[in-house]
């Protein structure tokens, strides 16, 4: 009995030099994988713009059966913004932003609605009116993988596999794909343009796949994650670390933009996608880390081509299986299905330092993780709430088993595709597949986080 003490205190040291050990290499590996970032919330709208923007955006009202998004250009470290609602010739402070917007949720449908969003310095005073929409709560639908994957396009000439990838149809009607490659099994190192390919017609007939045709932003440096859409001519934003443009007039002849090219408000930006959310705005979603846990961050935009941070789309907190140091919502996608809208990512990257040295050894544990794909939804694209953990309330409807899908909608019915490197992913060997994609009902689910 007289040794006990001495070796439980031998216990409680060595795993307290564990803990310790653990806590200062995942300082560590945080610091090293921020060291190389760089982020500036005034990249793409400069200071110098932002007066001339505010008088010419002034405050645009989007709205929808229950809620009003009110948006502008922000000036932060200049300014707080304060929103009154104004009701029977009086008003009352409905709340405060930093940033240029703001989201009221809750209200009655086939209502009218009067705000006013003052800046502190009074450079921004507008005022606006908008209605919601009456008609029914729209049901809240699962999306299900309903088929077997089909090879969709693999490259041979330029690359051995497709990651992330868009698909969008061109001008002259024909179908595209642009993705991530290179030579191998899959060295995000090495990732430096987008394999492409085309067809007459999405999907391809049976047993056929797209045709592979030269690069695309094959300009020496990185190059992840594509998206593409088409107003006027057509869009390209990819990444990582900051946002890169390219425009085309035809979806086929690409011109890089180094002019609209900007860095990011957080961390750890990758995989953005845009999405019109009303007649001239647009929202970028995009893989970010705000702080220890990852997120979904949104960005404004009133033009395509000047972009603000606003918000997370999607936050995470304690309880979320994964919080990995190089953020772990990959490829987000979001989509607007009968009246509600529908956030997709790849929830990759594990948790704690080991994950990102794992990587660079091709480790990846648990394999079948690789293809999880969450899908949540809300009454609007702004705000999908809080995840943390399958256990605790939140708006996830639906698990998939793919990896960094793609939504196509195309005669009257929904694709969904997969991808990756061949040495991680299960479901392909390098080629990007595609298969069908069904809506389920579901009862009403409890409300966000």
């Amino acid at each position: 009995m007289k040794t006990s003490k001495p070796i439980t205190r031998k216990i409680l040291l060595v795993a307290g030099i564990i803990a310790a050990l653990a806590v200062l290499l995942e300082v560590a590996v945080r610091v090293v994988i921020e060291l190389p970032v760089r982020t500036d919330f005034y990249s793409s709208v400069t200071r110098d713009m932002i007066v001339d923007y505010q008088k010419h955006i002034g405050v645009r009202a989007n709205s929808g059966r229950d809620w009003v998004h009110l948006g502008w250009i922000a000036h932060p470290e200049m300014e707080q913004y304060t929103i009154y609602r104004i009701q029977n010739n009086s008003s009352a402070a409905a709340g405060e932003s930093r940033y240029g917007s703001f989201l009221v949720e809750g209200l009655a449908p086939g209502g009218s609605y009067t705000f006013r969003v003052l800046s502190s310095t009074g450079s921004l005073d507008r005022t606006v009116t908008v209605r919601t929409a009456a008609r029914a709560e729209p049901p809240i639908m699962k999306p299900v993988i309903a088929g077997r994957w089909r090879p969709l396009f693999r490259p041979e000439k330029t690359g051995s596999y497709i990651n992330d990838h868009t698909v969008y149809r061109a001008a002259d009607g024909r179908w595209h794909i642009l993705g991530i490659t290179s030579f191998g099994e899959g060295d995000y190192a090495k990732e430096f343009y987008f394999a492409q390919g085309v067809s007459d017609c999405f999907p391809p007939p049976p047993g056929e796949t797209m045709d592979e045709l030269e690069p695309v932003a094959d300009n020496g440096r990185l190059a992840w994650a594509p998206h593409v859409i088409r107003h006027g001519g057509y869009f390209m934003w990819y990444s990582p670390h900051r946002c890169y443009v390219a425009e085309s007039p035809d979806g086929r002849r690409w011109t890089e933009r180094a002019d609209l090219s900007f860095l990011p408000a957080n961390p750890q930006f990758r995989d953005p996608m845009v999405f019109q959310a009303a007649e001239g705005q647009w929202l970028m979603y995009c893989t970010a880390r705000d702080g220890y846990y990852s997120s979904v961050d949104v960005y404004q935009s009133f033009d395509l081509r000047r972009w603000q941070y606003i918000r997370p789309a999607l936050a995470m907190g304690f309880g979320a299986e994964k919080a990995g140091a190089q953020a772990s919502t990959e490829s987000p996608f979001v989509l607007d299905y009968r009246g509600r809208y529908y956030l997709s990512f790849t929830y990759n990257n594990g948790s704690f330092f080991w994950h990102p040295l794992l990587l660079t050894m091709k480790i990846w544990p648990g394999r079948e993780s690789y293809n999880e794909t969450l899908v949540f939804h809300s009454a609007n694209p702004y705000s999908f709430g809080r995840y943390r953990g399958k256990k605790r309330p939140s708006s996830l409807v639906s698990r998939l088993r793919a990896h960094a899908p793609e939504y196509v909608y195309n005669n009257g019915r929904w694709y969904i595709t997969t991808a990756g490197w061949p040495w991680a992913a299960t479901l392909t060997r390098g080629e990007c597949a595609w298969t069908e994609l069904e809506w389920e009902e579901l009862p009403a689910l409890s409300g966000k986080d």
